[in-house]
C-alpha cells in the first residue's frame, strides 16, 4: 500500500512538474528589444579646400574598424547595440589661412565631445570619454 501510495505521489509532482516547464517553454511575449545607442558624427567647416578624416565607433583611431570620410558638411547617425567609445578626427588642406573646422560626436541626443579648431594646422579631434 505504501508503494502505492508513492506511485501516486511521483505521477501526480511529474505531472505537475511537466504543466510547469510546458507553460514556460510555450510563452508568447518577445524578449524586450536589446538597447541600442544612437551615435551622431558631425564636422563643419569653411568652405573651400579639402576636408577628410575618419571615425570609430569604439576603439582606436588607426584600427582596422575605423570608416573614412571627405568633404564638410559631414554627418552621420548611427546605432549599435553596445555602449560606445566614439572618436572623431579630420583635416583640412588647401584652405584660406584662419578657416575654422568644427568636430561634434553626440550620444543618445546628449554631445558627448566637440571641437573647433583653425586651420590649416592640426587635427580637429573629438573623443568621447
Amino acid at each position: 500500500m505504501a508503494g502505492t501510495r508513492w506511485s501516486r505521489v511521483a505521477a501526480t509532482l511529474l505531472g505537475a512538474s511537466v504543466v510547469l516547464v510546458g507553460a514556460g517553454a510555450c510563452s508568447s511575449e518577445p524578449p524586450p528589444p536589446a538597447r541600442q545607442y544612437t551615435v551622431q558624427f558631425s564636422v563643419t567647416g569653411t568652405a573651400g579646400g579639402n576636408v577628410f578624416g575618419r571615425y570609430v565607433t569604439v576603439g582606436e583611431l588607426g584600427s582596422t574598424a575605423e570608416t573614412n570620410f571627405s568633404g564638410v558638411p559631414y554627418e552621420l547617425t548611427l546605432t549599435t547595440p553596445y555602449p560606445p567609445a566614439p572618436k572623431l578626427q579630420a583635416g583640412a588642406v588647401g584652405v584660406p589661412p584662419g578657416s575654422r573646422l568644427s568636430c561634434r560626436i553626440s550620444v543618445d541626443g546628449q554631445t558627448v565631445a566637440s571641437q573647433t579648431i583653425s586651420v590649416p594646422g592640426q587635427d580637429v579631434i573629438c573623443r568621447a570619454s
